[in-house]
């Protein structure tokens, strides 16, 4: 891949893995340009704004912003890329041609920008906030604020999940370099994962201070606050999680029944207890995206978890001829996933009555005539599935395993499955595609550092298993 750095010198830049396969990656270092070359700084409260609706319009689909902010969420196209990889479809049996251009294993992602565009989005709330006075203390003024704030914990959020090791000691795990004001001399290494999460915790803070009221910027305290919530959960502060999500489910309580059925259906806006949606005028998407799609079964691992098949809404939702996916794509956050949130932390809390509790009342809005589970008829751990144990490495029970089964149900093709393979012991898998046997390492959940910004910034570790890279 071509790249072009200030000098506008151009490069090819290659990674090599530890298991002797090449992976092109894009490089970058916006994140050290965070004042903008030859252009002015914004002064008004609309010039901000333009700046932050820019990023806004790149959330919501639409591809004339300047900012690659769609992966924020990770829109719907994106959505489909992690599902593609993940245990949820059948790669095997993927039919050709058609399915060519599907990804198949985990080194389809390590490609992509993801970096370049959480940093690229982190300067440009950095110059929101670092310059912003006339204004900043209005209605208005607070509004923009506190979206750049959300915006910006959002970034570091999702840069934490995808090139950071699954929490285990955060004091002594690596971070990411964490860039929060204007210089343009400045060569930030790595934080520690603990900081990181420090970072995006106090962004989130202060955004929820700001409390943004105009529905234009998306980021309401509720949105804010179910952001809290995932960032607690992936970093294991479950009692924080669990409050989080409490106190958002008692303004977006659960649907059951037809109005759970049309907000699955949706493809586009915000529907029934969605809170903030990627791709809110997604241009035919879910149509284009099902066409590729549909060259790839799903998993029989996938399909024996909806045990009492058509009386569970989903499965009708979701299944197709062939075992083809039908299920309108959905990159975002909505009720059922803070519900799930708040289960688990119950689980992890010691609390597992109450969570128990939670997963029957959880089954009975998803599956007509169902019986409650107790601890004595809840199914025996399966040891065939490749999550065998949870995020503290201890090995599963047969109530934790029924919780993440209805995770795994209910957040299909909502890019979530990878990150809960990562989340819950990194399993190692492999694919075939053409005759050749591809694995899926267990480095491979944490994608690699942009390799132009360990060239500038020698100073900075790469991710382990990304051994090699070479300039040339």
């Amino acid at each position: 891949m071509i790249l072009m750095m200030k000098k506008n010198i151009i490069r090819i830049i290659r990674v090599v893995l530890t298991t002797a396969l090449f992976v092109s990656l894009t490089s970058c270092n916006k994140f050290l340009d965070i004042k903008p070359f030859g252009k002015t700084i914004p002064q008004t409260t609309e010039e901000y704004s333009a700046l932050l609706n820019d990023m806004l319009v790149g959330i919501d689909g639409n591809n004339s912003s300047s900012t690659q902010t769609k992966t924020l969420f990770l829109n719907d196209e994106l959505v489909c890329k992690f599902e593609e990889i993940s245990d949820n479809l059948e790669t095997n049996l993927t039919q050709y041609p058609l399915g060519s251009s599907l990804a198949f294993w985990f080194g389809n992602i390590t490609n992509d920008s993801y970096y370049e565009n959480y940093y690229a989005t982190i300067s440009r709330c950095n110059i929101i906030l670092d310059n912003y006075e006339e204004g900043r203390e209005t209605r208005d003024g607070q509004d923009l604020v506190g979206t750049a704030y959300a915006i910006r914990g959002l970034c570091y959020y999702q840069l934490i999940r995808m090139y950071c090791e699954p929490v285990t000691n955060a004091s002594e795990q690596f971070g990411m370099p964490i860039v929060t004001e204007f210089d343009m001399e400045a060569k930030p290494v790595r934080s520690s994962l603990e900081q990181t999460i420090n970072q995006a915790e106090s962004d989130f803070k202060e955004a929820l201070k700001c409390n943004v009221q105009n529905e234009m910027y998306r980021f309401d305290n509720d949105v804010v606050k179910a952001m809290l919530a995932r960032l607690y959960f992936w970093a294991g502060r479950y009692d924080e999680a669990l409050t989080q999500a409490e106190d958002v489910l008692k303004r977006h309580p659960m649907l059951s029944g037809e109005k759970y059925k049309k907000m699955s259906e949706s493809a586009e806006g915000l529907v029934g207890n969605q809170l903030i949606r990627s791709d809110l005028i997604p241009q035919n998407t879910t149509v284009n995206l099902n066409k590729y799609l549909g060259a790839r079964p799903m998993s029989i691992r996938f399909l024996k978890l909806f045990a009492e098949k058509e009386k569970d809404i989903r499965y009708n939702l979701y299944v197709g001829k062939k075992r083809t996916n039908k299920k309108a794509f959905f990159a975002g956050i909505r009720s059922a996933e803070l519900y799930l949130i708040a289960m688990e932390s119950q689980y992890h809390l010691g609390n597992t009555t109450e969570a128990l509790n939670m997963l029957n009342s959880f089954r009975k809005l998803r599956i007509e005539g169902v019986e409650d589970y107790t601890q004595a008829t809840l199914p025996a751990v399966d040891e065939t599935e490749y999550i065998k144990t949870d995020c503290k490495g201890n090995a599963l029970t047969p109530l934790l395993q029924a919780i993440l089964n209805e995770r795994r149900k209910e957040l299909y093709l909502e890019g979530d499955r990878f990150f809960e393979l990562k989340r819950n012991g990194r399993p190692e898998f492999w694919v075939m595609k053409n005759g050749l046997k591809y694995t899926n390492k267990k480095f491979m959940y944490t994608l690699p550092i942009d390799p132009s910004d360990i060239q500038l910034n020698p100073a900075i570790v790469q991710n382990e298993g990304y051994t090699e890279i070479s300039y040339r």
